[in-house]
């Protein structure tokens, strides 16, 4: 088929395919104790309130240290960044191993949860600073999505792993945890210090932030994409197993179904765009809009569904063509920033799009709160995206300028 033409396939450089290696790695460690942690946790004789607790530290690392961890990595650059992100990991996986406690449940998921927030933004920015040196149109998208389609399928299979594993004795999964990223740590010493990394000039902090603020500007349409998404992905991420369990008999092995299916579809459709990157209709403001809209005309049916299967179908395909329409976005915004600014630009946008999640998150319990069922909160946000997507997709219709080729600086 066309999509699949081996002349036009954008082939990957080594340098790349370490990264993604590197990615699914740190991915994968992490996975290992998604699907068990609240048992995990729960084994120690320690309460649901507490848990909910240590999410919540969770969730104000990200929000309230976004920025300033922003600052902090564009001043040691990408390459000890990176090492930091894994130092973090290997800390807090190792405190969930050591401890039995709830402080210290509680320091190890702050080191966590500083690991998680720093990776991406480190990451993004050392490729961004690789790829620039190949200038191959369309080997940014490849690398971003076939590196996601890797990652997704780690995920499943180090998420189902673990599971199993916890059966056998609760300390494997985190045990493979710290594994992976003590393998990530001695990879990332090994390969990727030879890379020439140009170090950020210093400015005044006054100066700088002004910078920062206008550089925002251009890309402020493509953040609000990012924004709508978090925003409109939040039952998709937290309430499928209500969904189901409300509207299907469902077991625990159906469950089970129900997260391989959406992240496989995560990992198929970013595959195959990874393999289509080289269109240069695919790599536009117009393309991302156009399929979150329609991603949001199948989200909207999810709900609506009375058959098993096919609100599997709909939901997975739902949430792999968000996922694309994520990683879609984040790449054309990283394609229109400077790299001695790309983290600290990254972690604009971060906060932007988390605020999406926070609004979400509350306009979900003040709806459930007012006993609404989850399906009905399905149909109200696939509506929501629909419409929202729609408008969306008139107004960049509209703008003249908004399906300028990025072009690379010589």
């Amino acid at each position: 088929m066309w999509f699949f033409s081996k002349t036009k396939l954008v082939p990957l450089p080594l340098e790349c395919k370490k990264l993604i290696l590197l990615n699914a790695l740190f991915q994968g460690g992490h996975l290992f104790v998604g699907a068990i942690c609240v048992l995990y946790f729960l084994s120690f004789e320690l309460q649901t309130e507490d848990y909910a607790w240590i999410k919540t530290t969770q969730a104000i690392i990200f929000i309230g240290l976004d920025i300033p961890l922003g600052y902090l990595l564009t001043r040691i650059g990408e390459y000890k960044s990176l090492l930091l992100s894994v130092a973090f990991g290997v800390i807090g996986a190792l405190g969930y191993l050591v401890f039995t406690s709830f402080v210290g449940f509680l320091i190890s998921e702050t080191f966590l949860a500083l690991s998680l927030s720093t990776w991406p933004v480190a990451l993004s920015a050392y490729s961004m600073r690789v790829l620039e040196n190949y200038k191959v149109e369309g080997l940014v998208e490849r690398f971003f999505h076939f590196g996601d389609a890797l990652s997704n399928l780690f995920i499943v299979i180090c998420g189902s792993l673990g599971g199993l594993f916890y059966a056998f004795n609760k300390y494997i999964p985190y045990g493979c945890f710290l594994i992976f990223y003590l393998i990530a740590a001695i990879f990332t010493l090994l390969h990727l210090r030879g890379f020439e990394i140009i170090q950020t000039q210093k400015k005044e902090p006054t100066k700088f932030m002004i910078s920062n603020i206008k550089e925002m500007k251009p890309i402020l349409p493509l953040a609000s994409v990012l924004f709508l998404t978090q925003f409109l992905m939040q039952p998709l991420f937290h309430y499928w197993q209500p969904l189901f369990g409300e509207k299907f008999a469902v077991s625990s092995k159906d469950m089970s179904i129900v997260f391989i299916c959406y992240s496989l579809a995560m990992s198929t459709i970013s595959w195959s765009y990874s393999r289509m990157a080289h269109l240069s209709s695919l790599r536009s403001n117009l393309f991302v809009v156009s399929a979150a809209l329609i991603g949001s005309l199948i989200y909207s049916l999810v709900a609506r569904m009375n058959n098993f299967e096919f609100s599997l179908i709909f939901f997975a395909f739902s949430f792999g063509i968000f996922n694309l329409v994520q990683i879609s976005g984040g790449v054309l915004i990283q394609n229109r920033l400077k790299q001695e600014n790309r983290m600290i630009i990254t972690k604009y946008v971060s906060f932007y799009s988390r605020m999406g999640m926070i609004i979400s998150l509350i306009i979900l319990h003040w709806l459930f709160a007012n006993e609404w069922e989850t399906s009905e909160v399905y149909k109200l946000y696939g509506g929501l995206a629909s419409l929202t997507f729609c408008f969306y997709l008139g107004w960049i219709i509209m703008q003249k300028n908004a399906e300028k080729e990025y072009v690379y600086e010589s």
